[in-house]
């Protein structure tokens, strides 16, 4: 059975989109089948695999075939009211496969936010209005069964920033979840208040199930996914250390991950043990402490070179780089942070596995 990993924060901007796909790929790299599923609306881990410059005949074609399996008509069947297991009979197109060969994405669709809305109003009437019963769950379910037919390990879920139905669902059916996060007031503030929502997305869930007559529109709402931790990320180094400034708020996140967010998971059965987190990452000669999953300094200008060529930063050859036109020193500077990424990527898709198995 496929797991599925959902990368939430409803603050934006903290490379949300990017983890996605360099765990995926690292995980992929690790021989794991794994499945990307954009379930943003604006669509970017879509547009970074797939870009216009790989489609010859453009976005359009590419969602317009039948040959290929999208969000677009899943999204539309299931408003539409159809089942999970007849929209799979009817959708035979294939996933996109990316560069690795082992890495696959189901591409995302401008109309999920027309989902997300009715799936927000299906759980606050579907006691009173039975034929809205089946919305909430449908996607989660179609998903699950997707990675189960197609034989994926992993399933990550690249989810918008914001706190709908749609991630309500989503997220808390996952088998776990992780938080990216940026050293800085407003990520901090975020992270505080995710405890809020997770506590009343839980009790909702609870509700909502109570309340449903029928065991299909709940079956693949679990509402119990395990934090593993936060991936902090995007600071700048001074002296192969966080500059002091984001180290400050790197720190406050800690915290507030220690002192609000775990105890709240805990009472809810929602978190990954922590003693097990900390032997994984003992294991690893990681200098770690749970839940704290990784630090992932900023990618400077091989940011640029990776997006445009649809590859994760350490997996940007000496070749991409000189063509970039990156000469001597810079060079020199850039294969030796591409290195250190590489390594740092390898040891998190090792450390995602020991958590997940």
């Amino acid at each position: 059975m496929a797991k599925v990993i959902g990368l939430f924060n409803h603050k934006g901007g903290v490379s949300k989109t990017t983890t996605a796909f360099n765990l995926g790929w690292s995980l992929a790299n690790l021989n794991k089948k794994v499945l990307l599923v954009d379930l943003d609306s604006q669509c970017n881990l879509t547009g970074l695999i797939l870009g216009y410059a790989g489609l010859s005949d453009g976005l359009d074609s590419f969602y317009s075939s039948r040959d290929n399996l999208t969000l677009m008509p899943i999204v539309d069947r299931i408003i539409d009211g159809e089942t999970p297991e007849g929209i799979l009979d009817a959708e035979k197109g294939r996933l996109h496969q990316t560069q690795n060969e082992n890495l696959f994405l189901l591409p995302g669709s401008l109309n999920i936010s027309s989902l997300d809305s009715q799936i927000s109003i299906a759980l606050k009437i579907a006691a009173g209005v039975p034929a809205t019963r089946n919305l909430p769950g449908a996607l989660p379910q179609l998903v699950k069964s997707l990675a189960r037919d197609r034989g994926f390990d992993y399933v990550i879920l690249d989810m918008s920033p914001n706190v709908g139905g749609l991630n309500e669902v989503m997220l808390m059916s996952s088998d776990y979840f992780i938080v990216p996060t940026t050293p800085d007031f407003f990520c901090w503030q975020a992270v505080s208040s995710l405890t809020k929502y997770i506590e009343i997305w839980h009790s909702d869930l609870s509700a909502f199930k109570a309340a449903s007559a029928t065991p299909r529109a709940v079956a693949s709402l679990s509402n119990c996914p395990l934090f593993l931790g936060t991936i902090q990320q995007r600071y700048r180094i001074r002296k192969r250390e966080p500059a002091k400034s984001f180290e400050k708020w790197i720190t406050a996140i800690r915290d507030s991950v220690a002192a609000s967010l775990v105890p709240c998971l805990t009472r809810l059965g929602c978190v990954k043990n922590r003693a097990d987190v900390q032997v994984a990452l003992d294991a690893l000669g990681l200098n770690l402490q749970a839940y704290d999953l990784a630090h992932i300094s900023d990618f400077n200008s091989l940011i640029a070179i990776s997006q445009n060529l649809g590859r994760p930063v350490f997996a940007l050859t000496d070749e991409d780089l000189k063509n970039a036109k990156q000469f001597g020193w810079a060079l020199e500077t850039m294969k030796e942070s591409r290195t250190a990424f590489s390594d740092q990527f390898k040891i998190l898709g090792e450390l995602i596995i020991s958590l997940t198995s």
